[in-house]
């Protein structure tokens, strides 16, 4: 049975629950710039898209000045609206209990993953962290987490990474690690499962299980 001794995380809806502050931050500035609600549909094709891209498909025209706005809501709300889901510092210390190396993997900027990290009183739990500016090629390119295996001394064989986006589950893909899609997402989940995750766990304690033995979920 294989043991995973390198465990790459997301941030944003994976550890941090995120949800609430990123769908009121988007309808908030779509209704200064734009002085409209966003349909749901409009909602849910942009979740999951890095910020300057789904600015750009609200408006073009806007795109640049949403995206500074959206950014300055997030830092005026995020120490209330942010919070941890349920189970993932209990997950995190079991995980660095069994002798795992763990890293974050994501598209935000360094300080805000840190912040993020300390607000939640995770950061004891998180070996590496790569972030945007770390690297050339955001995810779904293989870049961040080959470079977060990197700093760890792992290899992909060892390795699995956890996500709840479409971007996540590509870049392990991409990098030849196992990948999780966790349940907790709010995108679109039928569209992540048919990228093929190798696992798909309903609760953070499952990813526990995974770590400790090769199974079926």
């Amino acid at each position: 049975m294989e043991l995973y001794k390198y465990v790459l995380f997301d941030f944003d809806g994976t550890l941090a629950d995120t949800n609430d502050i990123i769908v009121s931050g988007l309808r908030e500035t779509a209704k200064k710039f734009l002085n409209r609600d966003l349909t749901a549909d409009e909602l849910n094709s942009i979740l999951g898209k890095y910020l300057d891209e789904q600015m750009r498909c609200l408006s073009e025209e806007h795109c640049t000045n949403m995206a500074r706005h959206y950014k300055e809501f997030y830092k005026s709300n995020q120490d209330h609206m942010v919070k941890e889901f349920p189970g993932i510092g209990e997950m995190l210390k079991e995980i660095r209990n069994l002798g795992c190396k763990t890293a974050i993997v994501s598209a935000k900027g360094r300080n805000g993953i840190e912040h993020g990290l300390e607000l939640l009183k995770l950061q004891e739990y998180i070996d590496v962290i790569v972030s945007a500016y770390d690297v050339e090629n955001n995810k779904p390119h293989p870049e961040p987490a080959l470079k977060a295996l990197e700093m760890l001394g792992g290899s992909c064989s060892e390795a699995i990474l956890v996500g709840d986006s479409p971007y996540d589950i590509l870049c392990g893909k991409n990098a030849g690690i196992a990948t999780v899609f966790v349940d907790w997402t709010i995108m679109p989940k039928n569209e992540i499962l048919m990228l093929n995750p190798d696992y798909h766990i309903k609760s953070p304690g499952e990813l526990v299980s995974i770590v400790k033995y090769t199974i079926n979920i």
